[in-house]
């Protein structure tokens, strides 16, 4: 009787070692997700930036883009001026 106390113990304290192991584990999956948590906030503040300098740069495109236009414009009717004066459409 003494030898199945004894087999019991053994495996009592193969439970307890394997349940010291999972607790350590857990502990490791605790602070993990946790720096994971601290991550994500980071990334969300970043992705916060991101969005309001892409919304900057949107709007500089829109002015240089009208800039460039009128430019385009006015160099077209010089050049067409220049055109008529040089063929002498008008005198």
């Amino acid at each position: 009787m003494e030898d199945g106390f004894r087999e019991v113990d053994e495996r009592l304290v193969k439970v307890e070692d394997r349940l010291v192991k999972v607790e350590s584990d857990v502990a490791g999956i605790k602070v993990d997700v946790a720096v994971l948590t601290t991550a994500v906030s980071h990334m969300q503040g970043n992705v916060t930036d991101l969005k309001k300098d892409v919304s900057e740069l949107r709007g500089h495109q829109e002015r240089d883009f009208r800039v460039l236009f009128g430019a385009l414009i006015s160099v077209a009717l010089s050049l067409a001026g220049l055109m008529v004066k040089g063929f002498g459409w008008f005198h």
